[in-house]
């Protein structure tokens, strides 16, 4: 008899809000883009990053967890709107997760980092007007010259590139749901195949638009192409019926299909949006999982991803370089957790509740009842973390 994950029980006595791993899945992905960094900030390329090194060089746990976290984001964004799809507070919401957090981020990395990273003889002041500018656009405000020496290269947090592309990513789940598409499933599903599509023409031929005007505006188009498949597979997981849909067969098949395809030139490229997503939320409702709870005490996913670069080229900063990327992951990863729990209890959670969402859901958040690179060093299209968060009734 095909076994479905959408009958199994949590362990006894487990409350209702704890029967899903979004919590514990984002933290933990949280803490491996910390790793994953760890070795292009020490060594200057991902040649050693331990799943770099399983893949072949074709993806790193840095890609695993951006992916991941756009596919819960899709996931739970859109069951978000779907269930209360009010405009104004929806915009609300979705601000209220994203901007308190990043601003506070912003304004610390100036104050505190910028001055320690500089090289004295070339510091100058932050103007002020580009760092309001960039800031709203959830973009890194402009620098000097930060960390020259460092191996990974004068780079203040490569993990921020992703998180406009998030929030675009909220905006356009809203404006398909105005105008009728969210509930389109063909849309759906096709545009996801033809996003696959131009991701796998773009890995093969190295094309790679700049998108001019538009890229400015809304992103680079070879990051789309890379994130945006994931977005909408946890979208189509959503509107083709969630937890049901998890079958233990299928997830078998899903992963024999991924391990397969790490043998196939350009293959995860096509496995990974349509089967690694589908165990991805597998094991967002594994049972086995549960007792974890690692959001019981709060949502420090966020703070965590924002804070987890500059910690890091920090702390290599002042060992000259000599650094091995363990010892690193090691240093950095209790100092960004303290950093991630500082974020929540002093600055998120405070502007979660003003804006009414005492539970939550979202790409950061556990699912309660109604209710990163991280560009790498000097190159982020090498890696792709977004982790941004949304509580909602």
């Amino acid at each position: 008899m095909t076994t479905s994950f959408a009958t199994a029980a949590p362990p006894t006595g487990a409350a209702t809000s704890s029967a899903n791993n979004f919590d514990t899945l984002r933290l933990i992905f949280a803490v491996l883009v910390i790793l994953s960094h760890s070795f292009p900030l020490t060594r200057g390329s991902n040649d050693t990053e331990p799943l770099s090194r399983l893949t072949f060089g074709q993806v790193t746990f840095g890609n695993i967890s951006v992916w991941a976290f756009f596919v819960i984001s899709g996931f739970l964004i859109t069951r978000s709107w779907e269930r209360s799809p009010k405009v104004l507070k929806y915009l609300k919401r979705r601000v209220a997760r994203i901007y308190p957090g990043f601003i506070v981020t912003a304004i610390v990395t100036a104050l505190l980092v910028v001055p320690i990273a500089a090289d004295p003889a070339t510091y100058t002041p932050i103007p002020i007007g580009k760092f309001i500018l960039t800031t709203l656009r959830l973009q890194t405000f402009p620098t000097p010259p930060l960390f020259v020496h460092n191996p990974g290269g004068p780079v203040l947090n490569g993990s921020l590139w992703s998180v406009p592309y998030e929030f675009w990513c909220y905006l356009g789940v809203m404006t398909l749901g105005l105008i009728g598409l969210l509930r389109r499933r063909i849309f759906i599903v096709v545009l996801f195949a033809l996003v696959i599509a131009l991701h796998l023409y773009m890995d093969i031929t190295g094309w790679k638009p700049a998108g001019a005007i538009l890229g400015q505006i809304f992103g680079y188009p070879p990051f789309w192409a890379a994130v945006l498949p994931f977005y909408l597979a946890g979208t189509l997981f959503h509107i083709y019926g969630g937890r049901p849909l998890l079958r233990a067969p299928l997830l078998v098949a899903a992963a024999l299909a991924v391990i397969a395809s790490v043998f196939i030139p350009h293959g995860l490229i096509v496995t990974l949006p349509v089967a690694g997503s589908y165990l991805l939320m597998g094991l967002a409702y594994l049972p086995w999982l549960h007792p974890l709870h690692l959001g019981r005490f709060g949502d420090f996913s966020y703070g965590t991803y924002l804070y987890a670069f500059p910690v890091q080229q920090l702390l290599v900063l002042r060992a000259h370089g000599n650094l091995s990327p363990w010892l690193l992951f090691a240093e950095a990863a209790p100092l960004t957790l303290v950093a991630g729990a500082l974020s929540w209890f002093l600055v998120e959670r405070h502007f979660m509740e003003r804006s009414s969402q005492k539970r939550h859901e979202g790409i950061l958040v556990p699912e309660r009842q109604p209710v990163l690179n991280t560009g790498i060093s000097s190159q982020p299209e090498l890696e792709l973390i977004a982790i941004s968060k949304d509580r909602t009734p």
